[in-house]
């Protein structure tokens, strides 16, 4: 099972492709643009350097706090679309609790 995840909940953008348990490839970014602007090139980087697709991603997750709103918004908004483009499953994280929802 191939997990696509993305954390954008703090300065840090960071995406990254799971295989069951060994992560594939993970790329983060802090620099001074907003989550806005690097997350769907980091997300596309990340498919390209492993060859992959959306297609071949069973689960997608995202965490959802606590942090800035902005960019909990920006994560939560790229699951959703991309949700509304595929049949992948979805799970949100709360990292500060430890549980998934």
């Amino acid at each position: 099972m191939k997990l696509l995840s993305i954390d954008t909940a703090s300065s840090i953008c960071s995406v990254a492709i799971l295989e069951d348990n060994k992560v594939i490839k993970e790329i983060s970014n802090d620099d001074a643009n907003t989550h806005s602007v690097k997350l769907m090139p980091q997300i596309e980087q990340l498919f390209k350097e492993t060859n992959l697709t959306l297609n071949d991603i069973d689960l997608l997750a995202c965490d959802k706090g606590p942090g800035s709103f902005t960019g909990i918004r920006i994560g939560i908004s790229t699951v959703k679309a991309f949700l509304d483009v595929t049949n992948i499953k979805s799970i949100r994280h709360n990292f500060s609790y430890g549980t998934c929802l």
